[in-house]
């Protein structure tokens, strides 16, 4: 073996190890660096939230039921239909998050231990990363 493999597999070797010798401070660091990563899923369920926004600012006056559709897809039907027939796969820990968050905020969940369940799993991921 040359000097130079070795130096690769030490590296590998220590690099590896460092969950173990750092603990519990590895996984904030970690996730808190996912929090600036571009990530399809948050970002598409970010542009669905903001787009809603701007359907909530359109004056009631405004919409009828012959034009609502047409607002809606100027607004946030795009992004949601991305997110019911197109869902884009979560990339990073922040996806994985806004992603629970927003199955948590469209208060679905017909199965208490699950919703219970989900808590749990975003509790952790915003504890460990200020995501």
């Amino acid at each position: 073996m040359n000097s130079q493999a070795m130096t690769r597999r030490a590296a590998l070797g220590a690099l590896a190890s460092l969950p173990a010798m750092a603990g519990a401070t590895a996984l904030p660091v970690a996730l808190a660096a996912t929090a600036t990563i571009s990530d399809p899923l948050a970002d598409l369920i970010a542009e669905y939230y903001a787009k809603s926004d701007e359907f909530a600012a359109i004056p009631d006056e405004m919409l009828t039921r012959e034009n609502e559709e047409d607002f809606v897809m100027a607004t946030y039907g795009p992004a949601a239909d991305r997110l019911w027939k197109d869902c884009p796969p979560a990339t990073s820990l922040r996806g994985v998050a806004e992603a629970i968050r927003y199955a948590l905020g469209e208060k679905c969940m017909v199965s208490v231990s699950a919703e219970n369940t989900l808590q749990a799993a975003l509790a952790f991921l915003d504890r460990e990363g200020g995501l």
